[in-house]
Order: structure tokens, then C-alpha cells, then sequence
């Protein structure tokens, strides 16, 4: 008796052997896979670094605005300090210097007239002057003196009273000559 072998297990099957040339290009076709990998990985990396650089300059751009909105801060309360020195000094400029007022007055008074009174008005630019003087004569010296002073215009007697009568003849000295005197006076600022 022959015997058969079977053999249910499957075969070998003869592998096909791959040509020189299909290996070069199974080769390239890989090396062209690898090479695409590695450049977009590269690029991958490049976006990566490139949003990191980009965040931070963010912040940087975030850090600068917060120190532009103190610089503008800053220099808006300059502006405003600027403005309240130049209102100030301006102020100061403008006001009238009521001691100079008094001094040139002062200056122009004779020995025996003597003021009780000194009022200003800004709006009509006018000062009154309120006193008393030891006769008429000296009334007239003292509105004179004015009137020559470059320091005043306009220098008008408003009023005055002169003593008569019994009081002069009995020698009551309390018995003097008042005077109402207004005039521009070149010191004065609106």
C-alpha cells in the first residue's frame, strides 16, 4: 500500500522575488515619506515657536499699553498742573496791589490832610478817597497834588464840606474841611 501524505497545513508559497528596480522605488517612496514627515514636523515646530513668540510679544504689547495709559495719565495731569500754574500766575498778574495804592497816595498827600477812607470799584475802574483836611487851601493842595501825580487821571472833587460860622470864630479846632476825591489810579487791573 502507498500512503498519501496530506498536508493540511497551507505551503510555503513561493515568494516573489521583487526586482531591483521595484526596490529602488519602494526605497524612494519611503525616503519621500520620511521626508515629508520631517518637514512637517519641522513645520509644526516653526508654528509652534512662532505662536510662543507671538504670545509673548502679546504680553510685551499688554505691558506697554498698561505703561502708555500711565505716560497719558501723566501727561494729561501735566497739561492740567501747566494750566493751573498759568492761571495762577495769570490771577496774580491781574490782581491790583492795594499796598502800592496806599503808597502812592501817601506819596502825594500833604503834611495835613489826612485819609480815613479808601474805596475801589473794579468795574467802573474808579477809587473814592475819604478825609479830612486842615482848611480849604490845603483841600486845594491836596487835589492838586493828585492831579499832577502821573500815577492818577481823571482826579474829580466829589464833595466837600468847609466849616463856618460860629465854630471858626471860637477856635474849635475839631472843625475841619472833608473831602470826597475819586480818580483812576494806573494800578489797577480788571
Amino acid at each position: 500500500m502507498e500512503t498519501i501524505d496530506i498536508n493540511l497545513l497551507p505551503g510555503r508559497k513561493k515568494r516573489k522575488r521583487i526586482s531591483k528596480e521595484d526596490r529602488q522605488i519602494i526605497s524612494i517612496a519611503i525616503l519621500v515619506t520620511l521626508l515629508l514627515f520631517a518637514m512637517y514636523g519641522g513645520i509644526l515646530y516653526v508654528k509652534h515657536q512662532k505662536e510662543v513668540k507671538l504670545e509673548e510679544l502679546n504680553t510685551r504689547i499688554n505691558a506697554l499699553k498698561s505703561v502708555q495709559n500711565v505716560l497719558d495719565i501723566r501727561s494729561s495731569l501735566g497739561s492740567k498742573l501747566l494750566y493751573y500754574e498759568n492761571s495762577i500766575k495769570n490771577y496774580t498778574l491781574k490782581q491790583s496791589d492795594w499796598n502800592a495804592l496806599i503808597d502812592d497816595v501817601a506819596e502825594v498827600l500833604p503834611k495835613d490832610t489826612r485819609i480815613s477812607q479808601i474805596d475801589a470799584d473794579k468795574k467802573t475802574m474808579l477809587v473814592t478817597v475819604t478825609g479830612e483836611t486842615k482848611n480849604l487851601q490845603t483841600l486845594a493842595w491836596t487835589v492838586y497834588a493828585f492831579k499832577n501825580s502821573d500815577k492818577f487821571s481823571n482826579v474829580t472833587v466829589k464833595n466837600y464840606t468847609v466849616p463856618y460860622g460860629k465854630a471858626v470864630s471860637q477856635g474849635n479846632k475839631n472843625q475841619n474841611t472833608t473831602f470826597t476825591i475819586t480818580f483812576k489810579w494806573k494800578g489797577m487791573k480788571r
